[in-house]
């Protein structure tokens, strides 16, 4: 499809990431351990791959924070967790850290809920090696950027039973892929919505099933902090805002910060979105 070779740059959220030293760990100070590419799930696919952070002196009360990449479902890569972000929560703070791959969306298939299903899956996974590996089990801090937010957000809400997901950080997520004012505009998010979901209808039951904002309820109130930029040009501000309310109806504990200014990618506001991140984790985590 067209549009797809213009998501080459186009609104990417790379957290402005080195992509010759994101992710990999400082050995010079030995500031904790990488344990990176490693697979999870019992599909042999390259992409279901996590990286693994682990702070000094670690153990079995060590807290875990997920990330989950953005980039349209089509790209990206576990690569994309920042560096200042890593240094920041691991070595500084003293979290266990994961960076997940998933599945991208293709135009024959791994259609919605692929990539969901890939991080129930890794979540699995890490509950699974949090004995062996040094960190607490079934405990979980998502962390999602754009795509990787609304994956986030649709795990934490609608897929975890067990309640393993105890706060989210919606890094300008979309949280509402029937909205009108983004759907049917023959738009690059439009376009991009059509294509994850595999159906261009915006009143089509999956666009419904596929929006966190229709999952909040009381009955799984999830702290949940959003970043977002009121400019952003891919994901309207209004589907923060709407999330942010919906969850203040629920009772459920939350933050809003708005970034004037700011487009999708944040590039200005990132180091005070990383240091807000960290001040919200020790509030509810």
């Amino acid at each position: 499809m067209k549009f797809l070779r213009n998501l080459i740059f186009a609104g990417l959220f790379v957290f402005l990431c080195d992509m010759s030293t994101c992710g990999q760990t400082q050995q010079a100070d030995k500031a904790y351990l990488s344990l990176p590419n490693i697979a999870y799930g019992n599909a042999p696919d390259q992409r279901n791959l996590v990286d693994i952070y682990l702070p000094k002196n670690h153990s079995k009360k060590t807290k875990m924070v997920v990330f989950i990449h953005g980039g349209f479902w089509t790209k990206g890569s576990k690569n994309q967790l920042p560096q200042p972000l890593i240094d920041l929560l691991v070595g500084q703070k003293s979290y266990a850290m994961a960076s997940i791959n998933y599945r991208y969306v293709k135009k024959d298939g791994n259609k919605y809920p692929t990539q969901l299903e890939d991080v129930g899956k890794a979540l699995q996974y890490l509950s699974e090696k949090a004995d062996s590996l040094g960190y607490k089990k079934n405990s979980f801090a998502l962390i999602g950027a754009s795509a990787g937010a609304h994956l986030a957000l649709m795990q934490g809400f609608s897929q975890d039973p067990k309640h393993w997901v105890k706060t989210i950080v919606d890094i300008v997520g979309p949280t509402d892929l029937a909205d009108p004012v983004v759907r049917g505009r023959q738009g690059i998010a439009d376009a991009t919505i059509s294509y994850f979901l595999g159906n261009p209808n915006a009143d089509a039951a999956i666009a419904k099933e596929a929006s966190p904002i229709h999952f909040i309820s009381k009955k799984n109130k999830i702290p949940t902090i959003i970043f977002h930029g009121e400019n952003d040009e891919l994901v309207d501000v209004n589907q923060a805002k709407n999330l942010h309310q919906k969850l203040l109806d629920n009772g459920i504990k939350t933050e809003i910060v708005l970034y004037s200014n700011e487009t999708h990618e944040m590039k200005k506001s990132l180091p005070d979105v990383f240091i807000k991140t960290a001040g919200w984790l020790e509030k509810v985590y």
